[in-house]
């Protein structure tokens, strides 16, 4: 079995509030967190998961939003040698426009979703209509699935829905033991429930993500992953923008 390096393309950061990642906990508290697509590094395919995004994209779709420190896509897989054009593989944990900005530049790659989150991205309810915009969708070479799924060798997705109804979490086997890339928005914090919230709410084992369309679900697959990640990449996490490569320095759980 191929065994991987997964390497963080760290594209912009954005300000978000911490309770996004921390379910009605932390209200008001302004993170910085990183907008980030992942390169598979040792398998015969050129494998990315998410794509990331654009300030100019973000910034249509969240006015609001503050966008800063940005490195385009291609600047950072020049760094691997490698150009959009050369992405055999795309897997989208979910089709917000800040995970498929740059997916349409992928323009050999099979986009790997879920075949329920392609359903609601095509008629979204009211309530998420904006984080689905269609033109992001369009002439990108869907491959759907349903479920857990291999993908390549060493590497399958994870249906993790929640903070959308087709999440999936991507399972990657390293040199150092099984890594998964959450697919839903979550930070180090997610998984580690502070003792003040513990006191309040001691049945939570972890935070759900905070946006979501599903609550119970959402709380329920973040304890899966955490259960089963020997290796656990929050897709939102700080520490990533100083990350050259996972496992790396990376924490792998004992």
């Amino acid at each position: 079995m191929a065994h991987y390096e997964i390497v963080p393309l760290v594209m912009a950061d954005i300000e978000v509030e911490k309770s996004k990642m921390t379910y009605l906990y932390d209200c008001g508290v302004k993170l910085k967190l990183p907008v980030v697509a992942f390169y598979l590094r040792g398998g015969p395919q050129h494998i990315l998961v998410d794509t990331g995004s654009t300030p100019e994209l973000m910034l249509r779709y969240e006015a609001n939003q503050a966008v800063t420190d940005y490195t385009p896509l291609d600047a950072l897989l020049a760094k691997e040698g490698l150009a959009p054009a050369d992405i055999d593989i795309v897997i989208q944990t979910h089709l917000h426009h800040d995970h498929i900005g740059n997916t349409a530049a992928c323009t050999r790659a099979r986009v790997i979703v879920q075949e329920e989150e392609l359903k609601f991205a095509l008629s979204p309810h009211p309530l998420f209509a904006d984080v689905y915009p269609l033109e992001l969708l369009r002439d990108l070479r869907f491959q759907t699935v349903r479920g857990e799924a291999e993908i390549a060798d060493g590497v399958r997705v994870l249906l993790t829905p929640g903070h959308s109804p087709g999440t999936q979490s991507v399972a990657v086997t390293t040199a150092s033991g099984l890594a998964v890339i959450t697919g839903f928005c979550s930070i180090r914090e997610t998984f580690e429930v502070s003792p003040a919230t513990r006191k309040l709410a001691p049945h939570w084992l972890v935070y759900a993500p905070g946006g979501h369309t599903d609550a119970l679900a959402a709380f329920d697959n973040t304890l899966m992953v955490k259960n089963l990640a020997d290796i656990l990449i929050p897709s939102h996490e700080p520490a990533l923008r100083n990350t050259p490569v996972i496992p790396g320095n990376w924490p792998v759980r004992g």
